[in-house]
């Protein structure tokens, strides 16, 4: 480590052998940090030296960028056999395409509305299922609804600048803050934040909201409740209502459960059985804008501003600063562990196969949760199905928000909802 620091240039620090210790990397608000998949996640404390090899074996879902392959040549790695090259402006994944940044569907035909239309976000609260949901909206309310899920720890509001331009163009964008987040109330001793609630809520709220076929869009572990949901409430269906039923279906950077391990089922029982019996605590920060800094550092492409105003909304007062506002028991997913011991992979994939809604799939070209496999079984299982590669990482609706809203409208307008 010390050499590879004095070859990088910078200045080798002990603390960089325990990358866990004390509060780094512990607080829930990085996409790698406490991940879903591993709830001993806080009890590693060393680094695996064969892992230095794993780049020869690694399968990359899409072709190295020209400035990396350049790099990579001069460090002297091996790189992977070529795949085909394409323009600098789109590149294709299979049969799905790349689109950068700058490149947005505007010349197809949007749908475009008066610059009167109402932008600024609107919060309202629901009564759903013993718990106080709120939901960010904007839009006009007479729009055709699309309806947003945000992924783990994050909130609504996160979907700001996805919302405005679907706003601009007559939709009524809603995105509540699931159970447990943002401001909706906590989940509570004895209460559960299982997938099921979650999709009880999602149904109930759909219930509330529209009596129309509605479009809808999920990132993260929302993607997952939005695939679920969509597979028992497709508009080609017949078990739900019209009201309930999804008329067309954007995933944003979807995952999926990993295979699983019966030798670690015992050790992740007895690890949510620790997380039940002390729940984690929220770190305290000196103010809120050091806590919008730790959302930047997660996402270093969220604008000072937008950092600052999900901030102030997902943090509270308390002894010594500020808090998260979020509920603290969502930090151990107990209940939510989205893996192959508690969720297994080939029962979700079924229920992909069963959607029948027209469903965009749209990944992030640098996002590290995009695994070959993964892409290649969600392909299989959704055939149907369009993909779309954007520029930028896993959250996509904040590094590329303007392509976002570009393709939701695309899809809104081919569905006419």
């Amino acid at each position: 480590m010390e050499g590879l620091c004095e070859f990088i240039g910078i200045p080798f620090k002990p603390e960089l052998l325990k990358p866990y210790e004390g509060d780094r990397m512990t607080d829930g608000v990085y996409t790698t940090s406490a991940p879903i998949n591993d709830p001993n996640f806080l009890k590693h404390n060393n680094i695996d030296p064969s892992l230095g090899e794993a780049w020869k074996t690694i399968k990359l879902p899409h072709q190295l960028g020209e400035s990396t392959q350049r790099i990579a040549t001069q460090l002297k790695y091996e790189l992977p056999e070529e795949q085909g090259t394409g323009d600098t402006e789109t590149r294709r994944h299979g049969d799905a395409e790349t689109i950068p940044h700058s490149q947005t569907t505007k010349d197809k035909g949007q749908r475009t509305k008066d610059k009167g239309q109402t932008t600024t976000m609107g919060e309202f609260y629901l009564d759903i299922r013993s718990h106080r949901l709120c939901l960010c909206t904007w839009g006009p309310e007479a729009g055709p609804l699309i309806l947003c899920l945000h992924g783990i720890l994050e909130q609504g509001a996160a979907w700001e600048e996805v919302a405005i331009p679907l706003a601009k163009m007559g939709y009524h964008v809603v995105a509540p803050d699931l159970r447990g987040h943002g401001r909706s109330s906590h989940i509570g001793t004895g209460n559960s934040a299982h997938l099921v609630d979650f999709l009880g809520d999602v149904d109930a709220i759909v219930t509330e909201l529209t009596d129309k076929p509605f479009i809808l869009v999920g990132h993260s572990l929302g993607s997952v409740i939005a695939a679920m949901y969509a597979s028992v409430r497709s508009a080609g269906g017949n078990s739900a209502s019209l009201s309930q039923k999804v008329g067309a279906l954007v995933l944003v950077d979807t995952v999926l459960p990993s295979d699983g391990n019966d030798n670690e089922v015992a050790e992740q029982l007895a690890t949510h059985l620790d997380y039940l019996a002390s729940p984690p605590q929220h770190p305290v920060f000196p103010d809120v804008a050091t806590a919008a800094s730790r959302l930047r550092r997660g996402t270093p492409t969220m604008s000072e501003t937008l950092a600052l105003k999900l901030a102030n909304r997902i943090t509270e007062p308390c002894d010594g600063g500020v808090r998260w506002r979020w509920d603290p028991i969502l930090r151990n997913r107990t209940g939510i562990g989205f893996n192959g011991n508690s969720f297994p992979k080939v029962r979700y994939l079924q229920l992909l196969r069963q959607i029948q809604a027209p469903t965009t799939l749209i990944y992030g070209d640098t996002s590290h949760l995009n695994r070959t496999d993964d892409l290649s079984e969600q392909q299989t299982a959704m055939p149907q199905a369009k993909r779309v590669f954007l520029s930028g990482g896993h959250n996509l609706h904040i590094d590329a928000p303007q392509a976002i809203a570009d393709l939701i409208a695309e899809v809104a307008m081919t569905y006419e909802v």
